[in-house]
């Protein structure tokens, strides 16, 4: 391996050189590419994106000339420092390539050509697949999917009767279509009486569907109107189905109920200005702060344990306010 790293420094040594540098890419870049790009300005970069653990494989050089229209387009230069070929090579310069649009994608006119090289110089015949497309096991099927215009599900503009065809997933690209346009009320009235067959075929699960979308939509509409939308989903259900729906909405009352009911312990304590009281809701008052932080770690997907050892709250507690989020 010391002898690849030697190896591998001298070819970077090499291609450092303006005079060496553009010999390389004279003798070896496509003819295309060359044709429309100017070889005697070249500027070598100062990035490189192979990997920590893989930097005693590979290494590469970055190589910016200017095009013919005085845009700037890349050289990646890839060197294989091992025996052997590595089957994923043509994989790895995707993700190298990408790497680097990544970082020239501010300017909205277009990303650079990238034109990729590899150097190999191992000691066996080379021998790995030459494209991306060769490592998939339909090669050109992967070439279509992934190189053609990508499939777009643009609801905004897809007509209404497009989306009340499907069953349960109209439900769901209604909501979405007019949830930034209309008044929530009226596309709760609407969804209901445009989608009945999605509300029978929703009943069977146990009416999720209408639920995730009460959870959904909660966030976006008044306390006060509330009542309102609970009266629309009575007039299309059930007075028990009703009910049974509604707790989605009834739990978020309880637990807010719960919080000021605290904030007031405490207000309460300090305006009469009892000791006692104004100690009780000071207390309440922390054990509230310390919820909505022990909420937002939860949010984050932080270990029950964890989360205990810093709000000083049960973990039987954090569990049960998991389950209300």
């Amino acid at each position: 391996m010391t002898s690849n790293l030697k190896h591998d420094a001298l070819i970077k040594k090499i291609l450092t050189n303006p005079v060496a540098a553009q010999e390389f890419l004279e003798y070896y870049l496509p003819a295309d590419f060359k044709a429309i790009v100017d070889l005697t300005k070249i500027t070598i970069e100062k990035e490189s994106f192979v990997e920590e653990d893989l930097r005693r494989k590979l290494s590469d050089l970055v190589f910016s000339v200017q095009t013919k229209n005085h845009d700037t387009a890349f050289v990646y230069v890839l060197i294989e420092a091992q025996a052997t070929a590595d089957h994923w090579i043509a994989l790895r310069l995707w993700k190298y390539i990408l790497l680097l649009c990544e970082r020239h994608k501010q300017k909205k006119d277009g990303l650079p050509l990238i034109c990729p090289l590899l150097i190999y110089h191992g000691a066996k015949t080379y021998n790995a697949p030459r494209n991306l497309w060769q490592l998939f096991s339909h090669p050109e099927h992967a070439k279509k999917l992934m190189t053609e215009d990508y499939q777009l599900i643009d609801l905004q503009s897809m007509p209404e009767d497009e989306i009340l065809k499907k069953k349960q997933l109209g439900m769901f690209e209604y909501m979405l279509k007019y949830i930034h346009k209309r008044d929530l009320l009226k596309v709760w009235a609407e969804l209901l009486s445009k989608c009945p067959y999605a509300v029978l075929i929703d009943k069977e699960k146990n009416y999720l569907c209408i639920k995730t979308l009460l959870w959904y939509t909660d966030a976006k509409l008044p306390e006060a109107q509330q009542q309102e939308l609970e009266r629309i989903i009575s007039s299309h259900l059930s007075k028990e189905e009703t009910v049974t729906i509604m707790r989605t909405i009834a739990q978020k009352y309880i637990d807010e109920g719960m919080q000021q009911g605290i904030i007031q312990g405490m207000e309460k304590g300090i305006e009469k200005g009892m000791e006692k009281g104004m100690e009780k809701g000071i207390e309440k008052g922390m054990e509230k702060e310390k919820a909505e932080i022990a909420q937002k770690m939860l949010a984050n997907n932080m270990d029950h344990t964890l989360i205990a050892h810093i709000t000083g709250l049960d973990v039987a507690f954090i569990r049960t306010l998991k389950q209300r989020l």
